[in-house]
């Protein structure tokens, strides 16, 4: 990331918090895809019902402040 993009993200109303933790979950999304591959890493069949469930309304409304742009104050 530079600079322009961390701006254009402030620009669109997110916080430095919002975009500190996008990049951080990035960063560790990353970090265990390559690990897993490294390793050759399989996943088992019906894990998918598990990964549903995880990605449901609920888990989706918890983490709602991450995604939700805060008003940008005027200067």
């Amino acid at each position: 990331m530079r600079e322009s993009d961390v701006e254009g993200l402030r620009t669109v109303g997110l916080t430095d918090q919002q975009i500190l933790s996008t990049v951080a979950i990035t960063c560790v999304f990353n970090f265990m895809n390559r690990l897993a591959d490294g390793l050759g890493v399989e996943i088992p069949e019906g894990r998918e019902a598990i990964m549903s469930q995880w990605l449901s309304d609920a888990a989706k409304q918890a983490q709602d402040w991450l995604l939700s742009p805060q008003p940008v104050s005027a200067t």
